[in-house]
């Protein structure tokens, strides 16, 4: 088992609440709480046992095989925690085949959310009111991106997958766990005209994301019930009370992350935000009692 400490990423559209997660309390702009991550640009340091001190990156990259994983060059999955102060851009996703053949990344870029505090407004954006990439290009142009955009109703406690190439944005007020491909591919569509910490316009990537954008793509929401599984072509989850040893009984790797109450593990003290991977069959002598999210690889390929 690797307990893992955890990455802060200071954003524009960050807050204060990730700060009970163990994010920076001098940090007012968090956006997310990476709690897992092992990607060579992005990665979690190793807390525990024979690789302390190490990156989760570097030990998967020396033995893929010990997770699970040997088809995966590199760590397959990104989990935060996402404090949507104010909306994020409108953006989109590339799907993997785009990813690697023009960006010469390992993978697209699929995500989910379980909302642990809903929008303000009620809603975020997921889908496009268009009939036609022609049609929201013409939007584009017209600087009327916000008239096209589709709302999704979303209350605490639902599950929304975002599959890539639908256009989407969190907006203010969302708390969310998210997981991901172990990838950070975004193209932006629109930004409200927001600048960075420096004053100057936050990039925008237009003409790529016209190129990914399936305008016929949506997202639901749906209750997320906990002890149940929630599988998506790359990556499952599932919510649910941990008093004492988990077993993984799967045959990869399982990343189990504290929502509320504490463990204690290998002499240390887990408390809500922090991380464990479980190896493959491997039983992590827990103690203590928490709420958590335990998520897992999976090997789906995109179809298109």
């Amino acid at each position: 088992m690797l307990l893992l400490d955890t990455v802060n990423k200071t954003t524009i559209w960050g807050g204060t609440r990730l700060q009970k997660f163990g994010a920076d309390p001098l940090n007012t702009r968090v956006g997310s709480l990476y709690t897992v991550a092992g990607n060579e640009e992005l990665t979690c340091t190793v807390l525990n046992g024979e690789f302390i001190g190490m990156t989760l990156h570097e030990v998967y990259a020396a033995d893929p095989a010990r997770f699970g994983c040997p088809q995966f060059p590199v760590f397959p999955l990104l989990i935060g925690l996402v404090d949507a102060a104010q909306d994020l851009s409108i953006q989109v996703h590339p799907g993997d085949a785009y990813a690697r053949e023009r960006l010469g990344a390992p993978f697209g870029k699929t995500e989910s959310w379980v909302f642990l505090s809903p929008p303000a407004s009620g809603s975020i954006v997921c889908g496009c009111a268009c009939e036609s990439r022609e049609d929201l290009a013409a939007k584009v142009r017209e600087g009327a991106v916000e008239s096209v955009l589709s709302r999704l109703p979303v209350r605490k406690g639902d599950y929304v997958f975002v599959e890539t190439g639908t256009l989407h944005a969190l907006t203010a007020g969302c708390l969310v766990y998210e997981i991901q491909q172990s990838t950070d591919v975004t193209f932006r569509f629109y930004d409200y005209n927001r600048v960075d910490f420096k004053g100057n316009p936050r990039p925008l990537q237009v003409e790529e994301a016209l190129a990914v954008v399936d305008v016929d793509k949506t997202g639901s929401a749906v209750p997320y019930e906990s002890d149940r599984d929630y599988e998506e072509p790359y990556y499952g989850t599932r919510r649910t009370q941990i008093s004492g040893p988990f077993v993984n009984e799967r045959d990869v790797f399982a990343c189990v992350t504290l929502l509320s109450g504490n463990l204690t593990a290998d002499g240390m003290f887990l408390t809500p935000g922090m991380s464990a991977v479980v190896f493959p069959g491997e039983r992590a002598a827990f103690s203590g009692s928490a709420e958590v999210m335990v998520a897992w690889p999976r090997a789906g390929e995109e179809t298109k």
